[in-house]
């Protein structure tokens, strides 16, 4: 082991020569971009962050149109799968009823009431506040 010798390691040459590049090419801007005057930047810019709501918005609109085409499809199946079941029912109990719609509604009506009164007396009493708080 002692007889063994370790050969150093050389490193290449080209190395240097593209760090020098690359330390040139960032200190000395493109004659293009010297030109371009603040406002052309802010242009650009602009142009940049509208081109990425666009195309945010592409996606969102192609998202849209596939979701209504898979929505057709899924409608039709759960229509499909309802009137199979509707026809279980009625074998089993003789008949089946679709309630009115005014009775499923008073319920969802009255709690939504109820709601908006709870709102309003909140504002009230925070508005009596603030008018409390700046009369003192």
């Amino acid at each position: 082991m002692a007889t063994e010798e370790k050969t150093p390691v050389k490193k290449a040459a080209t190395t240097r020569t593209a760090t020098k590049s690359t330390a040139s090419s960032k200190t000395a801007p493109k004659k293009t971009e010297e030109k371009l005057s603040l406002r052309e930047s802010a242009e650009k810019a602009v142009n940049v962050y509208l081109g990425l709501i666009g195309k945010g918005l592409d996606v969102v609109q192609e998202n849209f149109a596939s979701a209504r085409k898979d929505n057709v499809k899924r409608l039709k199946d759960l229509e499909k799968r309802g009137a199979k079941l509707r026809k279980d029912i009625e074998k089993r109990t003789g008949s089946f009823e679709v309630p009115e719609l005014k009775e499923v509604f008073e319920d969802p009506r009255a709690q939504f009431s109820k709601f908006q009164d709870r709102v309003e007396n909140a504002v009230e009493n925070a508005r009596d506040k603030l008018s409390s708080k700046k009369a003192a």
